[in-house]
C-alpha cells in the first residue's frame, strides 16, 4: 500500500535527503534497484543533475549511483523528511520542465 505522502525520487531537487518508502516495478528492474541499495528505510541524497537534466546522481549507503528520471520515478520516498525540496513544474501540463503549449519567441 502506497503512503499518501510518498513522492517519486525523480521530483527531488539536488541537496534533498529522503527515505525510501517503496520500489515500484517488477522483475529484473526492481531487483536491480534493490541490489543497488534502494530498499525500504534507506536514506538517499540527490547529489546533482547532469547539464541536460538526465541522468541524476544519487548517494545511497555511501555509494554514488546515477539513474535516469524515468527510472527514479519508480522509487517512492517519504514526502515529510526534513531536507527535501521538490522540483518546480513537475506536474500536469509540464514536460521536461517547460510548460506545454507555450510558444517560443523568435530570435
Amino acid at each position: 500500500m502506497r503512503p499518501t505522502n510518498a513522492v517519486p525520487l525523480a521530483v527531488l531537487m539536488p541537496g534533498s535527503i529522503a527515505r525510501v518508502v517503496d520500489v515500484a516495478g517488477s522483475g529484473a528492474f526492481r531487483r536491480r534497484l534493490m541490489d543497488m541499495g534502494f530498499v525500504q528505510g534507506a536514506s538517499v541524497q540527490v547529489i546533482r543533475d547532469a547539464p541536460l537534466g538526465n541522468p541524476v546522481e544519487y548517494c545511497i549507503g555511501g555509494t554514488h549511483v546515477t539513474l535516469r528520471k524515468h527510472e527514479a520515478m519508480h522509487i517512492l520516498v517519504d514526502g515529510t523528511s526534513g531536507r527535501m525540496a521538490l522540483r518546480r513544474g513537475f506536474g500536469k501540463g509540464f514536460r521536461h520542465g517547460r510548460r506545454l503549449g507555450r510558444k517560443r519567441t523568435q530570435r
